[in-house]
């Protein structure tokens, strides 16, 4: 019998789908995996068993509308992941909720805004209504928050919204309600309140004028005030009359005076339009600056500089947006019931001003609607280099401004791009390129400048992995850039899938993952903190018989110290102090079988099966086992059965010796190890694994971790495959950058 060697560099193609078991021609299947269960696809190649999920905190309500959304602060560290129920907002931060404290009693001759909080009769209210005398428990003016917990009340019931972030707002929109914005303006302060489409800044009132020399005519004037800061224009004063009178003159001017806006800071300046042919159109005269007056002097109206005309959107049912995005300094909404390829965008730099002017100027709002072949419901907006991306049902598009590429009233080009299609499931952007669900939930798609084409064109993400989407839809997406470059996607069925995704070096590869206590990934956010992009993800749990909604973090996979860092079990929890010998606190996990890691010792792999099973089991919050010696670190949390690494049938295209038409036998194989625990399972198939426990090089003591090659003597069946099946099932770190199974050919 011959032997031969191939060997494995590298698992960047992920797990792919059994219809591509003849495609060893294929650059992915030198890469890719028959199964890649519970192990992370890494950015040099490799794969990683999973790190557990730390138990956050249980949502406010088991209802299934409950989801996960962020805001990113410019402050490192001050990132906050938000947990959206029904009529409902939580805060968390760094792993932890965010928490009142030493907030001071209701005065009732303060003037309250909405957004203060004040505490009474033992709870802390939220403002809700600007209020002056009207004491909590008002609800009118005031939402009571649960003991320490910051909580603010919204609108949404089970429809849920969808979100954008830009600067300090968070946008929400959803066709049941008007827009509202989300303001975050300190750790435990923040405001929600409806998005008003008028200038910030009131106009001035008290508008008089009294005329120069007498004479025949009439002239008519308005007056609108320049925030401080943007220079934001307010509407225009009511129109004030002057008549008889001449023209004015500097010897016998028209002369103005007003009052400022009655709130908020003086205006930077002021600026006056003049109607002197009472044909109702005002043209540009003067400005204002440090005074409410001016004197017309008998300057000539610049008709192509006219007051803003006011414009009221998404105060209507049937008209509220259902998306939103910023682009070119303008926020944008889209997709109304009534006009559901329509897109409406504010004026430039001002994100709640939607006025325009007579003539249209350039920085004025713009409206406008996606005409193609097919009706095309805007889902999402997505702004890039190359323009604005509309997403909508029957494909998508490139907006941009004429040459210049600059959003104008007078300059909008509308092109499709590509006729896929899309989802209404937020997407995501990775470097330059979009990744989004193709219409009907079941195709990941990215999107990009080629230049090829000279435009934008994609690929099918999925096309090589198709079996872990066939029958399914995907509910939840994001990305993950550090460490690994990770899209997470939650499938309907709860099936957590990872996308490791580097475009520059054309590596895609999907890897899925799985929780105990009958769970399921239903949602995902992911929160930039300090080193890293935090992943959190939104579990239903089965616990006591009853339904129940976990938020956890998916915890760092980098191992700094083998101890503090062995985090491998879900819904965990770890106690570090000085040593125990119980634990307690897992009150979240009553009744089920928690694996332990003690000091870096795996004192049970959480089997319910084993035979310690009771010993592990949780009651009241705690575990009956004993801990002996007494330990410092310790991790305990339901087990991640199993890690699971499956190589594809044995076949090197090229090769002078032809493998896979012959019958062969894995007898040995040589693992390349980072980082790693030394005990695993190793078989053919799932049904031949046999336990292996490697040597350490000294033979006093087992180092961990184990970093470099071993080779190890494996359950050979002589089969047209070939395959190696490798099952990790300890709590602990498990690195895998290469195999090298060692054949051995029949006939």
């Amino acid at each position: 019998m011959a032997t031969s060697s191939t060997f494995q560099r590298a698992f960047a193609g992920g797990e792919l789908a059994p219809a591509l078991a003849a495609r060893a021609d294929q650059a992915k299947y030198q890469t890719g995996l028959r199964t890649c269960r519970n192990f992370l696809v890494m950015r040099h190649g490799g794969v990683a068993n999973r790190p557990g999920t730390r138990y956050v905190a249980t949502t406010k309500t088991s209802s299934p509308a409950t989801f996960l959304l962020r805001y990113v602060s410019a402050v490192a560290g001050d990132s906050v992941l938000l947990e959206a129920g029904p009529g409902y907002l939580r805060f968390f931060k760094n792993g932890g909720a965010v928490r009142l404290s030493g907030v001071a009693a209701y005065d009732n001759a303060a003037a309250y805004h909405i957004g203060d909080i004040a505490a009474s009769g033992g709870v802390n209210y939220y403002c809700v209504k600007d209020s002056t005398g009207h004491a909590p428990p008002n609800t009118t003016y005031w939402y009571p928050m649960p003991a320490d917990l910051l909580e603010l009340p919204t609108v949404y019931g089970n429809e849920g919204f969808k979100w954008v972030q830009s600067g300090n707002v968070i946008t929400l929109t959803s066709p049941l309600h008007p827009p509202y914005e989300v303001i975050y303006l300190g750790p435990t302060q923040w405001v929600i309140q409806v998005v008003s489409t008028a200038p910030k800044i009131q106009p001035p009132t008290a508008l008089g004028v009294v005329g120069g020399a007498a004479g025949a005519l009439s002239y008519a004037y308005r007056v609108t005030a320049a925030a401080v800061d943007t220079y934001e224009e307010s509407l225009p004063t009511p129109q004030v009359q002057v008549t008889p009178i001449a023209v004015p003159t500097p010897d016998a001017p028209n002369v103005l005076s007003w009052t400022a806006p009655a709130s908020g800071p003086a205006p930077v300046e002021y600026y006056v339009y003049l109607d002197p042919f009472g044909n109702g159109t005002f043209g540009f005269i003067g400005t204002a600056t440090g005074v409410t007056s001016f004197r017309d002097t008998g300057f000539i109206p610049d008709f192509g500089v006219t007051p803003p005309l006011p414009r009221v959107l998404f105060n209507a049912t049937d008209d509220y947006p259902s998306t939103a995005a910023y682009f070119q300094q303008r926020r944008l909404f889209a997709n109304t019931n009534h006009n559901p390829d329509a897109i409406f965008g504010s004026r430039t730099g001002l994100a709640s001003n939607f006025n325009i002017s007579s003539p249209l100027q350039d920085d004025d709002a713009i409206t406008f609607r996606i005409a193609g072949n097919q009706h095309n419901p805007v889902r999402n907006l997505v702004g890039l280099s190359q323009g604005l991306i509309v997403l909508t049902d029957a494909g998508e598009w490139t907006v941009v401004g004429g040459t210049t590429k600059v959003l104008s009233p007078s300059s909008i080009d509308a092109e499709q791009e590509t006729f896929a299609g899309v989802d209404p499931l937020t997407p995501v952007v990775v470097g330059n390129a979009i990744l989004y669900v193709q219409a009907r939930g079941a195709i990941v798609r990215d999107l990009r400048f080629t230049q090829q084409v000279e435009g934008l064109a994609g690929r099918d993400l999925t096309l090589f992995a198709a079996h872990l989407f066939d029958g399914h839809t995907l509910q939840a997406l994001d990305y993950q850039q550090t460490p690994h470059s990770i899209v997470w996607a939650c499938r309907d069925d709860g099936i957590l899938l990872g996308l490791t995704y580097i475009y520059e070096q054309e590596i895609w590869g999907w890897h899925r993952h799985d929780t105990a206590a009958a769970g399921r990934f239903e949602d995902v956010c992911v929160v930039p903190e300090p080193g890293e992009d935090a992943a959190y993800v939104m579990t239903r749990r089965t616990i006591g018989g009853t339904f129940v909604r976990y938020i956890e973090r998916l915890e760092r996979r980098t191992i700094l110290n083998w101890n503090a860092d062995s985090f491998f079990v879900d819904a965990g929890l770890s106690y570090s102090g000085a040593p125990v010998t119980s634990i307690s606190g897992l009150d979240h996990l009553n009744g089920q079988v928690v694996a332990v890691v003690a000091d870096g010792q795996v004192i049970y792999n959480g089997d319910p099966g084993g035979a310690a099973a009771a010993d592990f089991t949780v009651a009241g919050g705690t575990i009956p086992h004993v801990f002996s010696p007494a330990a410092s670190i310790i991790h305990a949390g339901l087990p991640i059965r199993f890690a699971d690494l499956e190589l594809l049938d044995l076949d090197v295209e090229g090769t002078q010796t032809p493998v896979r038409d012959k019958m062969k036998r894995v007898g040995s194989l040589s693992l390349l190890l980072d980082a790693s625990v030394r005990t695993f399972q190793a078989g053919p198939d799932v049904t031949h694994l046999r336990p292996v426990r490697l040597l350490p090089t000294d033979l006093g003591s087992e180092q961990f971790p184990f970093t470099g090659q071993e080779e190890l003597t494996v359950e050979g069946l002589f089969t047209k495959a070939g395959r190696v099946f490798i099952r990790h099932t300890d709590p602990l770190p498990f690195t895998v950058l290469g195999v090298l199974p060692n054949l051995i050919l029949g006939g």
